[in-house]
């Protein structure tokens, strides 16, 4: 089921400065200089500072937010701690004669929650998907799960496909992947298999309003590793879902597998060399949402089958909910 769309953002800190405008552009530059330092000695978490600004009119003083996430709660204690940021710190102190105590936020508000939006777009996410990997003579049913995946996907407007009154949102992946390493095999890495469907859909329960929903994710995955590519069987997507989602993007929706065991098929010669059991698949934060400027009509219309899909596994999506592939934590 879908999780509140609150989510713990403790790690987010926010400080505002008030200066002189003749000083602005060097408080800017010690705050940019900040933040390469903070992610150069690691930490500060993988996203941009956000540094605004705003010059009140007829008002010689310039207001400046800064807003940046820290990796870790002990990686903002050992900041503190770090003789370099505090001779840094002081630097920028000494461009800001008004400094506010630094704010830390608990939670973020994120997506939509009532109805599919109006306007395609295109949504960078984080996420997390586990599986069982077994490689004949290598590894068996090793519990593998890749936490540093990313997704790039487009977002159709809203729209009701196949005219039975409930709207339904089509999502197409553009990209995804991520990264792990296995004793056995080496650096792994995960990446969309671009000659199969890599895809979803979400459909309003048709309640009011949009959501909740119902949705389904299908991919084919390209796995590379020092053996060589695998692929998963392209003749067996790899189902996540359904499950249902009550805002978009699913951040915290956990899509549970309905996909039993595929054959993994080394792309240079199509031997099977083992098997793959898709587990769960999480989304977990959101890097960046852009809408459209144009009507994309080839990324906006999903193929027959997707629906098909979404309507043949939803009568059983309580049991697919049951489903887990327990991965161990990393050490």
């Amino acid at each position: 089921m879908g999780v509140s769309i609150y989510r713990n953002e403790s790690l987010i800190e926010v400080r505002s400065y008030q200066t002189p405008a003749t000083s602005a552009d060097a408080l800017v530059g010690g705050l940019r200089h900040k933040w390469a330092l903070l992610r150069e000695k690691g930490y500060a978490g993988d996203y941009p500072v956000e540094i605004l600004r705003q010059s009140p009119n007829g008002s010689p003083e310039v207001k400046i937010l800064e807003v940046f996430r820290w990796k870790s709660t002990q990686d903002r204690v050992n900041a503190e701690r770090d003789l370099d940021l505090q001779k840094l710190d002081a630097q920028i102190a000494a461009h800001s004669h008004v400094t506010s105590d630094r704010e830390s936020y608990t939670q973020a508000i994120r997506g939509f929650n009532t109805n599919f939006p109006q306007t395609g777009g295109v949504e960078l996410l984080k996420g997390v998907c586990s599986c069982l990997l077994t490689v004949d003579g290598m590894v068996e049913n090793y519990p593998m799960s890749v936490k540093n995946g990313i997704v790039l996907m487009h977002r159709s407007p809203q729209m009701d496909f196949d005219n039975d009154g409930r709207n339904e949102m089509y999502l197409k992946i553009l990209m995804h992947g991520g990264e792990i390493v296995q004793n056995a095999l080496g650096p792994i890495r995960v990446e969309q298999n671009f000659n199969v469907p890599n895809d979803g859909i979400v459909k309003s329960n048709g309640e009011g309003n949009d959501f909740p929903g119902t949705a389904i994710w299908r991919v084919g995955w390209k796995i590379r590793t020092n053996m060589g590519t695998i692929l998963t069987d392209p003749e067996t997507p790899l189902i996540f879902g359904p499950a249902t989602v009550s805002h978009y993007p699913p951040v915290g929706t956990h899509f549970h597998s309905a996909t039993g065991p595929v054959k993994l098929i080394m792309e240079s010669n199509g031997a099977k060399v083992g098997t793959l059991t898709p587990g769960e698949l999480t989304a977990f934060d959101i890097v960046v949402t852009k809408d459209d400027e144009i009507f994309a009509d080839l990324l906006n219309t999903p193929p027959k089958d997707i629906l098909e899909l979404l309507n043949q596994h939803a009568p059983r999506m309580d049991e697919y909910a049951s489903r887990h592939v327990n991965v161990a934590p990393a050490p």
